[in-house]
């Protein structure tokens, strides 16, 4: 293989971003997503190492046209010293020689806390899962009354300079898709862009069914007939 070969994909579409699981463990038990109870974690010693992913990241962008990568879950704040392996991924460069571009997929429980180390030490932009704008709705969503925290870590990252930031928002039929407009102005308010993500069936509990998918068209129309955007 010569350095900068395109990696394809069986449809035909060059791979240049990357996602990284640094862990399966989650401090959420979303309902779309995982049981409350009985989930059985990797052992730690089974998980890839800091020096071990930052490895296996070097190979790929300095082999592929790798451009970006994304840390996530589980949920990639649980693993202790995220901002060290942030640090020694950004140290990493592509075959141009320039630095990769270092995002992260996260429920934002612990941005407060964690969202100046993480900038300092490279991360670039965050999405944050947010599907409500209920306290008690978030409870009943999440189980975990985590609901201020998550807004506390929205504001941080603001605060510490990530561009973009995303909230991703799964939207469920008889659930949230009430909130549609709410999110949207939520966005707007604080320069963030609202992503709609389909119901799709991980079927944490085994309800899922297509009757609760709320299609793109569907959530297009709704927002466009209470906001105007022109």
């Amino acid at each position: 293989m010569t350095r900068g070969e395109p990696l394809i994909d069986r449809f035909g579409r060059e791979v240049v971003d990357l996602r990284v699981s640094v862990t399966d463990r989650c401090n959420f038990r979303c309902r779309y997503c995982m049981p409350a109870e009985g989930m059985t974690w990797l052992p730690r010693d089974e998980l890839l190492t800091f020096e071990e992913i930052t490895r296996v990241v070097t190979v790929l962008a300095q082999t592929f046209r790798l451009q970006s990568v994304r840390l996530t879950g589980g949920e990639p704040t649980v693993r202790a010293q995220l901002p060290l392996l942030i640090s020694l991924l950004a140290q990493v460069r592509r075959v141009d020689g320039s630095p990769l571009d270092l995002a992260m997929t996260t429920n934002g429980t612990s941005l407060a806390l964690l969202a100046d180390d993480l900038a300092a030490a490279g991360l670039r932009r965050v999405n944050i899962s947010l599907d409500t704008l209920h306290a008690d709705r978030f409870l009943q969503l999440t189980r975990r009354p985590h609901f201020d925290r998550v807004i506390e870590g929205i504001d941080a990252a603001r605060a510490s300079g990530f561009a973009p930031i995303k909230i991703n928002t799964v939207v469920m039929r008889g659930v949230n898709d009430d909130e549609l407009v709410d999110l949207v102005l939520f966005g707007r308010e604080r320069g963030l862009e609202v992503r709609f993500i389909e119901f799709m069936p991980l079927d944490g509990e085994g309800r899922w069914s297509p009757q609760d998918v709320v299609s793109q068209a569907e959530i297009l129309s709704r927002i466009a007939e209470r906001l105007d955007f022109h």
